[in-house]
């Protein structure tokens, strides 16, 4: 049966890509996007931002991602919570970062999505497997804190799933062994989970991911690879 889920995103496409089918068979899930902020003028593009081809010099480029990120969610009747986290790209003196280092984010994510959890807990959430990029190591790796303070404080332990970011996951299968490995070595085991529900709306995922228009001309291929290729999850459990 559907269920209500905390899905917790690295970036502000990383959901559309990589969970659309189960947050449109799932509806009304809390969808939190952990680095969800930046500069409010990025001057000069970065290498991505111009890339794109959609951004003028200056522009205020997480707001203009954060709208979109609503109006994709909307479309899966989800709703969006955007963390203020700034983007890696942004992570510089030259634009103005005077934020924590990088070694002190996973427990300081962790610690804010167990506080929005708290006004609103879920009966399950789904954390990235954190592939190909080092923010989505950092978002998985405070989803593992979180699941670790879930299932030790005593009260009803909620379910914890882990989900393949696309088109990472097809595009470095050693980086998917590598990341297993690692929740190996801090305690976890993956097990396979037939009890989700997952929409077959391949163009409904489309439509979510077209709504992210500035992503679109420098995502292109990618974004047809990661609707083409199932969705995979898999339950996180304390490995024996």
């Amino acid at each position: 049966m559907p269920r209500y889920c905390h899905v917790i995103s690295p970036h502000l496409d990383d959901a559309a890509l990589s969970c659309t089918l189960f947050l449109a068979a799932n509806p009304g899930c809390r969808l939190t996007t952990v680095f969800a902020s930046g500069p409010a003028s990025v001057r000069p593009l970065t290498p991505w931002d111009r890339g794109g081809r959609y951004f003028a010099e200056g522009a205020d480029v997480t707001a203009v991602r954060r709208a979109e990120d609503s109006k994709a969610a909307a479309l899966v009747n989800a709703t969006a919570v955007h963390l203020g986290y700034w983007d890696r790209q942004y992570r510089n003196p030259g634009y103005g970062y005077s934020g924590p280092g990088e070694q002190d984010l996973a427990p300081l994510i962790a610690e804010d999505l167990l506080k929005k959890d708290a006004e609103n807990p879920a009966g399950a959430w789904m954390i990235p497997l954190g592939l190909g990029h080092a923010d989505h190591r950092l978002a998985a790796d405070a989803g593992l804190l979180c699941a670790s303070q879930l299932w030790t404080n005593g009260q009803q332990r909620p379910d914890i799933f882990v989900y393949e970011e696309l088109p990472y996951a097809v595009e470095d299968d050693g980086d998917v062994a590598d990341r297993k490995d690692t929740l190996a070595e801090r305690g976890f085991a993956l097990v396979a989970d037939d009890s989700l529900e997952f929409s077959a709306d391949r163009a409904l995922k489309m439509a979510v991911f077209r709504c992210h228009t500035s992503q679109r001309r420098a995502l292109r291929r990618r974004a047809r690879t990661a609707v083409r290729t199932p969705e995979r999850v898999w339950r996180l459990a304390p490995k024996a």
